[in-house]
């Protein structure tokens, strides 16, 4: 591992980006103190575990793959920081921060079913500029790992699109044709795919031959066929020395690493103000960074300040030197405070977002879909109920990210329309598929979103035929029911008793 350091020149637009973000209050400071790009720090590593006792059994394929990288990183005096797929998908900021700003991103796409996250959060990584996304598949179906493959050399070679490994979505015609454009790709993916040799030991497996050695391993011929392979660990260790740190942007680090202890410390109106004088330290275009960008904006979502978002992304709107608010993760996030703020027109405003977004992507991801089905769900909503087409609309793009990707919050909101449509488990083969999948899901997560969990089951039993037969379990339901309305509601009438 190299470290390189990192030289700052000063950009053409750099006073005028800081002469528009000192109108909104922000002031100039000297970037290039010595003192700052003095230091150098250690290659950072992450890696994404799969949840599940089957992948993080001691004698798991993927554990092994883990512990190879585990022997590499220690060898080159890397830190490696593990995240779990759920945290990372569920989109939690700290993880999310780990994994963007990782030198380097460690990915085991063994499970196809994950694939589609794991492709878009490699997507963001890459339009932040991080270079080294290394995608492990234990070579179990030569079909997969060949697609596998295929889908890594075009990325190498193809226009940067907003993430990876999605079918194009058709959109209506009024936005076609415009929107946001794609760059030219940055990202270096490394395909390795590897194999369990029956002693235990971890190899690469990246080309036919090896490929075809592997079919004949037996504990007795390691000595043998072990010439044809590369240890995992000593593929990893090559990796690891190829990587440039550069401590440069030693004042973008020490912006970013002030936002995260901002948001340890602080939380509600103080950590606004905070995030308000760190924004007094941003001054010229070069620091303002999209991974910048992206920290202030997950801060400020995490405290509910969706003002302070939208406002974020339309101050960088107003930078001629600047294409930051233009990338497709910051528009995604822009249009998600529009819908939540609510202003007159913002809804509106963040469906022509989405739309753009979409229509500029050639792989959107899950999440893109499900925002624009939040969107119209939300527009129905402030009908009361009535507005139909929307619903439907709602439907549609709901059921683009479930069949894309099955997750909780998908499949519980189409679910909840299809009954408000009319749709009833007994009759609807599409509710019942729907309705396997939520079982295994609602009971571990189901109190992270009890507000929204308590509008749906409200939109249930506002449409759904009731049953007005008296029993135990209904009994129970209304019960259940009262407790959690009530525990919503933002203010009491006094004491009462379900």
């Amino acid at each position: 591992m190299e470290v390189a350091p990192c030289q700052p020149t000063a950009e053409t637009g750099g006073d005028h980006a800081a002469s528009i973000l000192m109108t909104a209050g922000v002031e100039r400071v000297d970037v290039a103190s010595p003192s700052l790009l003095s230091k150098q720090r250690s290659l950072r590593a992450v890696y994404v575990l799969n949840d599940g006792l089957k992948a993080v059994a001691a004698n798991s394929p993927e554990s092994g793959a883990l512990q190879c990288l585990q022997r590499a990183c220690d060898a080159e005096s890397a830190i490696l920081t593990t995240v779990t797929f759920g945290r990372l998908d569920f989109g939690e900021t700290s993880v999310l921060d780990t994994f963007y700003d990782a030198d380097i991103a460690v990915v085991d796409m063994s499970d196809v079913f994950r694939q589609p996250s794991l492709f878009y959060h490699l997507g963001v990584r890459e339009s932040f500029d991080m270079a080294n996304n290394v995608i492990l598949y234990h070579d179990t179906d030569p079909d997969t790992a060949q697609s596998l493959k295929d889908m890594v050399a075009q990325k190498n070679t193809a226009v940067r699109p907003c993430a990876l490994g999605f079918p194009w979505v058709q959109l209506p015609p009024e936005y076609r044709g415009s929107g946001l454009r794609n760059k030219a790709s940055s990202g270096n993916y490394y395909f390795i795919p590897y194999v369990m040799t029956p002693n235990h030991e971890y190899m690469c497996c990246e080309n036919d031959a090896q490929r075809r050695a592997s079919e004949y391993m037996q504990p007795s011929w390691d000595n043998l066929l072990g010439p044809l392979f590369v240890p995992l660990v000593d593929r990893f260790t090559s990796l690891l020395k190829d990587i440039h740190v550069t401590s440069c942007a030693s004042f973008k680090d020490t912006l970013l690493n002030d936002i995260r202890k901002a948001r340890d410390k602080y939380q509600g109106e103080e950590l606004a103000k905070e995030l308000s004088r760190i924004k007094l330290r941003i001054d010229n275009t070069e620091v303002l960074t999209q991974d910048i960008v992206m920290n202030l904006l997950f801060s400020y979502r995490d405290i509910q300040d969706y003002d302070a978002m939208v406002k974020l992304v339309q101050t960088l709107e107003m930078l001629p030197t600047c294409d930051l608010a233009n990338q497709p993760m910051i528009q995604f996030h822009y249009a998600f405070a529009l819908n939540r703020r609510n202003s007159p027109g913002d809804r509106e405003q963040a469906l022509r977002v989405m739309l753009q977004v979409l229509q500029s992507c050639d792989h959107p991801a899950p999440d893109m879909f499900c925002l624009c089905g939040r969107i119209y769900k939300d527009i129905f909503l402030d009908s009361d109920c009535k507005d139909t087409k929307n619903r439907d609309n709602a439907i549609q793009w709901y059921r683009k990210g479930f069949e894309l990707q099955p997750t909780l919050y998908s499949g519980i909101n189409l679910a909840v329309l299809l009954i408000v449509a009319g749709q009833q488990f007994e009759s609807s083969i599409e509710l019942r598929k729907i309705g396997v999948l939520l079982y295994w899901y609602l009971c571990s997560v189901v109190y992270r979103y009890l507000r929204s969990v308590v509008q749906n089951l409200q939109l249930i039993q506002r449409f759904k035929k009731q049953n007005l037969e008296h029993s135990p379990q209904r009994e129970r339901l209304n019960f259940w029911m009262d407790i959690i309305v009530e525990a919503t509601r933002g203010t009491t009438n006094g004491l009462r008793f379900p």
